[in-house]
């Protein structure tokens, strides 16, 4: 029987990321002794001490580890790609450590072709999440690997497939802490012991109708520590996205929802470069996940949505504060702006634009409705200097950034179209 490669592929800056990953790769990879797959795990080692080979030599996998050295050489070689791709190299961005990625697999074509290469973020685990008698577990009982080479090999006209990520437990940030804080002053979530699996309110991925809410998952009843680790974007409920369970992997028009789990079936996506936003000052817009999607699906390519294989995001909340969430937002704020821009038009996003300039404010006077000022200086001051990035903002200046982004985007596609076809 011939085996279907698989290249799981991800960058790290984390050994212990690292190594809850390859443990949750290592359980399902237990699950089957005659296997209709072949394994590899490439992992680009971006951490300062470079030592990421020594931390995985328990791993019975076959692994190849990136150095530092090796990426600088390749995007010195591939610096026309990096460029084509609105890239800049002076942060370490999502977007750049994707094209890192692509440049790799294009390099070692004849390796990864034929194969299905599934790219995540380092905080992933292989399972699925599920909350059960006030406790978080992750199972790793579902055979991803065997089921991925039975949906590629009856789905051979799909070029790339978008799954979801559920979160353990969910990533609240500012965008999302508004109705989380109105929930927390009025009292108005439900904090009970057993509930039925589809009754609750996830702040992350609200996708009920309907108020049902979480059990409440801080362990304090200190109302300005709760606040505190709402507006640092610590999670306060429980887990987020709970889907009934599909013993058919099903597949839809992808939302371009995407976030730490892309499975390539067409080795010739990677020649398309992951396609961002940067503002002036070189920081790059989040969303380039999206924004590249949809540059793949205008080049032709057929991107779909398959929930089957959703992965866990595995977060640590070690360094959350006041002051990522701001950053965070700002840039998010960019991204979101522009996405609406390019594929809704302008009036979608001058309401996008008028959302957050009034968004901040309405999480300021929540605050100062509902808590002592004198206790939330930091946090009141970094809203309010956010509040005045956001509104001191030039709309016109975007608006002729994002029409400069568009022509690049739309040259690009006109020089990639033969590639495409």
């Amino acid at each position: 029987m011939n085996k279907t490669e698989i290249n799981i592929i991800f960058s790290t800056k984390n050994i212990e990321n690292t190594t809850n990953l390859l443990w949750s790769i290592l359980e399902k990879y237990s699950l089957k002794k005659i296997k209709n797959y072949s394994l590899t795990i490439t992992i680009f080692d971006k951490t300062l001490t470079q030592n990421i080979l020594t931390a995985i030599k328990q791993f019975d996998l076959c692994i190849n580890v990136i150095g530092q050295s090796k990426i600088k050489e390749l995007e010195e070689k591939h610096s026309k790609f990096i460029y084509s791709a609105n890239c800049s190299t002076k942060i370490d961005s999502i977007q750049r450590a994707r094209i890192q990625q692509q440049i790799y697999i294009i390099e070692n074509y004849d390796q990864f072709k034929d194969s299905i290469i599934w790219q995540v973020d380092d905080d992933i685990l292989f399972g699925k999440s599920n909350y059960k008698k006030n406790q978080h577990t992750v199972t790793f009982t579902i055979d991803y690997f065997s089921k991925i080479v039975e949906f590629y090999n009856e789905n051979k006209s799909i070029d790339a497939i978008i799954a979801p990520t559920s979160y353990v437990p969910p990533i609240p940030s500012l965008l999302y802490c508004k109705t989380q804080l109105e929930d927390v002053f009025n009292g108005e979530y439900i904090a009970r012991e057993s509930f039925n699996s589809e009754e609750y309110h996830d702040y992350y991925n609200q996708n009920n109708t309907e108020k049902y809410y979480s059990i409440f998952l801080s362990e304090t009843q200190d109302k300005n520590e709760i606040v505190k680790s709402i507006l640092a974007g610590k999670p306060i409920t429980k887990v987020a996205f709970n889907e009934k369970e599909n013993l058919i992997p099903k597949q839809k028009k992808s939302k371009l929802l995407r976030g730490g789990n892309f499975i390539v079936f067409n080795i010739d996506v990677f020649r398309i470069p992951h396609f961002g936003f940067s503002e002036n000052n070189h920081i790059p817009a989040r969303r380039s996940d999206m924004i590249h999607s949809h540059l793949l699906l205008e080049l032709g390519f057929n991107v779909v949505d398959v929930n089957y294989f959703t992965l866990v995001h595995n977060r640590s909340f070690a360094n959350s504060s006041i002051e990522n969430s701001t950053e965070k937002y700002f840039s998010d704020m960019i991204g979101s702006l522009l996405i609406q821009y390019l594929y809704k038009g302008k009036k979608e996003f001058d309401n996008r634009f008028q959302f957050h300039q009034n968004h901040i404010k309405k999480i300021l006077k929540l605050l100062y409705e509902n808590i002592n000022e004198n206790e939330f200086r930091t946090e009141i001051g970094k809203l309010k200097e956010l509040d005045v990035q956001i509104n001191s903002l030039d709309k016109e200046h975007f608006i002729n950034e994002f029409e400069d982004f568009k022509r690049i985007k739309n040259q690009l596609i006109i020089k990639l179209c033969k590639l495409a076809s």
